[in-house]
């Protein structure tokens, strides 16, 4: 009985964290550079994240949890300057390798068809095509599977602001009078400071959207999605493949 009582005691400690509210807010800047950042709360001081990318650079990712704060982005330590004795002392040890370093040993070492290097190609597992999965994902029921969960999400985000600014112009005229279209049917009221270019081809947009969620309803949503017939059968599809493979 015991037992019993503690077992509900977590479960219902572990659902009420999940009905606490996470608080999201996102940001993605089309354009040179490519910079996208976003920011996340769950409760008040149960767990709060940010981070950032900008294309070209490290990605940075800050995580505070009850009060604790860890950073995935570690900075370089860049190693002492070598003694002069010391520097002395490694470049003899390089003269000397190189002076009885000949062609064939270099050959031996950096040759594709070396038994070392074979050994390594089939010791390393072979990771099966995406290609061979394409036809379980591009099919009707998949795809309706997939937007259904997007659908929900989307609908159980929550999203209080939603705002697009900037200018856009995409490559023909059509299709930038196409997706004005669409965007001004959709929510005409999150594109008000966004401008359209005709003539040329332009990316220098910023989209803002932030809401929230219940982790309880998305763990819901995805656990339905995971069970549905279609992803069990892709699944499915890939364990015997990876199997297929793993026996040759």
């Amino acid at each position: 009985m015991a037992i019993v009582v503690v077992f509900a005691i977590l479960f219902s400690c572990i659902l009420l964290i999940l009905c606490l509210p996470v608080s999201y807010a996102l940001t993605i800047h089309i354009g040179t550079p490519f910079h996208i950042e976003g920011q996340g709360r769950w409760g008040r001081k149960l767990a709060d994240t940010s981070w950032s990318y900008t294309l070209g650079e490290e990605p940075h990712h800050e995580l505070h949890v009850c009060w604790r704060r860890s950073s995935a982005v570690k900075e370089p330590v860049e190693p002492p300057p070598l003694a002069p004795e010391e520097e002395e002392k490694v470049w003899d040890e390089l003269e000397k390798e190189s002076q009885h370093l000949t062609y064939e040993d270099l050959l031996h070492q950096e040759g594709p068809d070396t038994p070392a290097s074979g050994d390594a190609k089939e010791a390393k597992k072979k990771k099966p095509p995406i290609r061979r999965f394409l036809a379980d994902i591009f099919n009707v029921d998949f795809l309706a599977a997939f937007f259904t969960w997007l659908s929900r999400l989307l609908s159980h985000g929550q999203i209080r602001r939603f705002t697009l600014t900037g200018i856009i112009g995409l490559p023909e005229p059509h299709e930038t009078g196409m997706l004005a279209g669409a965007l001004y049917a959709i929510c005409p009221g999150s594109v008000t400071d966004l401008q359209f270019n005709f003539v040329e081809e332009q990316y220098d947009c910023t989209v803002r959207a932030s809401g929230r969620l219940y982790p309880a309803v998305l763990l819901l949503f995805t656990a339905a999605f995971a069970v549905s017939r279609p992803v069990r059968r892709l699944w499915a599809d890939w364990h015997a493949v990876n199997k297929e493979e793993k026996h040759g």
